[in-house]
């Protein structure tokens, strides 16, 4: 009976192997597939929150990327040339900037150079280079005021500005007086570029009024007359605040350039100079001076603002003409890097060959500064183009150029920014212009380091460093003009670029 109860297939009776009697309870169970234990509730939502933050993460880091090629394609697009942004807003305060942070390093040098004996003979040098170019650069600047009101010409290549009050006049030689010319030509450009903003909104609003209700000046004649008069008057009221923009975008660029020549330029050299006397005792002493500090503070300082000068000049000329693409936040700073690259070596190859050879220094420099301007003048009457010139001099006549003693004085001035970087001011094959400038600086900087290295000792460590600045220099601004060119140039898709 129970061997038929044991052979039963009812499964209530059937007994299971794995509740054998004779089974150790210790040992797993026979037969038994494995089943994995459930997880707890705090297991659950660990698990879910390391899904949620992967999931964040990635979100994050999708959104990270789609920020940053926007971010990337709005730095690589050229600004619009018609509308004060804050790109141009930007750049005006990054020149006050600079401005202030120069003539501080400099006036700092040269109160640490009166304190230290072994360079107070430089003391009253450093003062004066620091001070009369600010006094030539703010009556350049005054004359320019006057000659924007009363000697412009409009059909000549300026633009003749509104006369302004007797107060305004009384505030401007005041901060003349004080050396501010550079601050004020921003203020200037600020205001118009605010203005132009804030008439170009009413202008707009005038119009969609004009629009959406015709029939309120759908009156008689004369009044008709009269209100699209007055919309009229509106908007050439905006254009002329859009050109002053633009005018006073030009001339504080001017400014600022011709700041840069006349006292950065000249400090530069006479820093470098003092330097190349001063480091080597230093140097065998183990010790840094402060005025070296300062010294280097201030080299710094004018490399900079002249890098950034010449290239605000550059986007000014562009902005100034619609048919020169405008540059963009990222060919901007390749612009500047690229002018540095190009302005740090030859400056470091005029101080130390000066300090072997003064007199040829000073004749080889007048040649070469003299035939710059030459080269301008020529270039500028004999084969210049209209578009580039046109944009370029701005406080000309209608006779045209180099008439008048201004225009030759601002040819010179750009044969001094020809000593040190290449630009181009107006004439026809800048892309050869800029080719030969940069293979004949090469051999001017090659020719001056290597006369210098021949006579110092040569076996002292830091005369290697000049040799290695110099190649290492030009090859990077190389590279950089070449990813300017090709990458952010405003018109690298023309056949005849400009720089």
């Amino acid at each position: 009976m129970f061997f038929f109860l044991y052979l039963s297939p009812s499964p209530h009776i059937l007994i299971s192997p794995a509740h054998s009697p004779h089974q150790d309870p210790h040992e797993p169970p026979l037969n038994v597939p494995f089943l994995p234990p459930l997880p707890s509730a705090g297991e659950r939502s660990l698990v879910e929150v390391r899904q949620q933050l992967t999931d964040a993460t990635n979100v994050a880091g999708r959104a990270l990327a789609a920020g940053a090629k926007k971010g990337l394609q709005t730095l690589m697009e050229p600004m619009e040339p018609t509308e004060f942004g804050w790109f141009d807003a930007l750049t005006a305060l990054i020149s006050v900037g600079m401005f202030y942070f120069d003539v501080v390093s400099d006036s700092l040098l040269a109160y640490s150079m009166y304190s230290d004996p072994s360079t107070q003979n430089w003391f009253l040098s450093t003062v004066l280079l620091l001070v009369i170019p600010l006094v030539i650069v703010n009556g350049f600047s005054v004359y320019w005021y006057w000659f924007d009101e009363k000697v412009c010409e409009p059909e000549g290549m300026c633009y003749r500005t509104p006369r302004v009050s007797p107060g305004v006049w009384a505030f401007r030689i005041l901060s003349h007086i004080l050396l501010q010319a550079n601050i004020l030509r921003y203020m200037d450009l600020l205001y118009y570029g605010y203005k132009s903003r804030r008439k170009g909104q009413v202008c707009t609003e005038a119009r969609a009024g004009l629009e959406q209700h015709p029939d309120k000046f759908s009156l008689a004649a004369d009044r008709l007359k009269q209100k699209q008069g007055l919309a009229n008057a509106r908007t050439a009221d905006c254009h002329n605040y859009q050109k002053l923009w633009i005018h006073a975008e030009r001339d504080a660029a001017n400014v600022d350039l011709l700041a840069s020549l006349l006292q950065d330029a000249p400090q530069l050299i006479l820093q470098l100079y003092i330097m190349a006397h001063t480091v080597p005792a230093q140097a065998l002493q183990g010790e840094i001076s402060q005025t070296l500090m300062f010294q280097i503070l201030s080299v710094a300082a004018s490399l900079v603002a002249m890098s950034w000068s010449v290239s605000s000049f550059s986007r000014s000329t562009r902005l100034a003409e619609p048919t020169l693409g405008n540059l963009s936040p990222a060919g901007l700073l390749i612009l500047t890097l690229g002018h540095f690259c190009s302005i740090a070596p030859q400056v470091l190859c005029f101080a130390l060959f000066s300090t072997k050879y003064m007199i040829i220094f000073v004749v080889v420099i007048s040649c070469h500064w003299l035939a710059a301007s030459f080269f301008v003048i020529v270039q500028v009457v004999c084969c210049p183009n209209p578009v580039r010139l046109g944009a370029t001099f701005t406080h000309d006549v209608r006779k045209g150029p180099c008439n008048r003693l201004d225009d030759v004085a601002f040819s010179a001035s750009f044969g001094l920014v020809l000593l040190y970087t290449f630009i181009d001011v107006g004439g026809a094959a800048p892309k050869i212009q800029g080719s030969v400038f940069h293979f004949l600086r090469l051999v001017e900087e090659a020719c001056m380091i290597t006369f210098w290295y021949l006579t110092t000792d040569q076996d002292m460590w830091y005369h290697w460093v000049p040799l290695a600045m110099v190649p290492g220099f030009f090859v990077v601004g190389v590279l950089l003009v070449c990813a300017y060119y090709f990458c952010a140039h405003p018109d690298r898709r023309n056949r005849s670029l400009t720089v």
